[in-house]
């Protein structure tokens, strides 16, 4: 018993001075008022009143900053997943209504436009990088024909240029084995408007002839397959040299090919 003592004498000081200091509060505690050791007791009791309620009051904070934590979470990914499907509804009404005025730029134009035409939409394009065509969601059981011609309403696209039951390949302007009867809009010098995959060029242009950049080109009808007067491509550089009879002349179509989505196939 002697050793137990010694060995935790500071421990059980402690205790003898809190059972000490209570003994003496409830001494000192007449008709509900403290003595002049009210102060003192008061001071040491709360300090072990602290001591011992501490872990307690550090759990249940913990705990409660905890709970505020995943409810704030949960919150948070809820929040983010209305976001997301906000995000989505929006960009399907934008393409929606990106549709809509295409197709409606394309029936104002058919409608200004007396040549029969059937409406198609572009469903795959030719990633082949000797080859500049895209397929058509119409074909012969619509009444597409091999070489009709392609426009939208900003200008030609191209030409079919095969033709099956339901859809139909569609050789674009700047296809290599693209050729079109073009003139000069401004004053009507004519020309062979091939086609370079990226851009075309401008064939068999005199050397004197008045070409110059920013002129536009459209269709003079001489190929039997185009109406004459449709937009097809802008001069972009001119350059002559002395040992050629004709000018090398580089345009870009007036038409954005690679945003094309619906077009009109002309009939004959």
């Amino acid at each position: 018993m002697p050793g137990f003592i010694a060995k935790n004498r500071k421990p059980l000081f402690i205790l003898l001075l809190f059972v000490f200091l209570f003994w003496l509060l409830t001494l000192q505690v007449k008709n509900g008022r403290f003595t002049v050791l009210e102060r003192p007791v008061l001071a040491v009791s709360g300090f072990f009143e602290r001591i011992i309620t501490w872990p307690f009051k550090t759990v249940v904070a913990i705990g409660s900053h905890y709970v505020f934590l995943v409810n704030t979470e949960q919150e948070n990914k809820q929040l983010k997943e209305d976001n997301d499907r906000l995000r989505l509804d929006n960009a399907v009404m934008n393409e929606i209504l990106l549709e809509n005025d295409r197709l409606r730029d394309a029936l104002a134009f058919k409608r200004l436009h007396p040549p029969s035409s059937i409406m198609a939409q572009v469903i795959g394009k030719d990633s082949s990088p000797l080859s500049s065509t895209f397929t058509i969601n119409k074909g012969e059981n619509d009444g597409v024909r091999k070489d009709m011609a392609v426009i939208t309403s900003e200008g030609v696209v191209g030409k079919v240029q095969t033709a099956l039951a339901n859809t139909a390949k569609v050789m674009l302007l700047t296809d290599p084995g693209s050729t079109l009867a073009v003139r000069v809009m401004r004053n009507r010098e004519e020309g062979l408007l091939e086609g370079k995959l990226v851009n075309c060029a401008l064939k068999y242009v005199s050397f004197y002839a008045d070409i110059q950049e920013g002129d536009l080109l459209i269709t003079s009808g001489l190929d039997g397959i185009y109406p004459k007067g449709l937009a097809v491509a802008r001069v972009t550089s001119v350059s002559k040299h002395e040992a050629s009879a004709f000018q090398a002349v580089a345009a870009v179509p007036s038409v954005r090919l690679s945003r094309v989505e619906e077009v009109l196939v002309l009939l004959p």
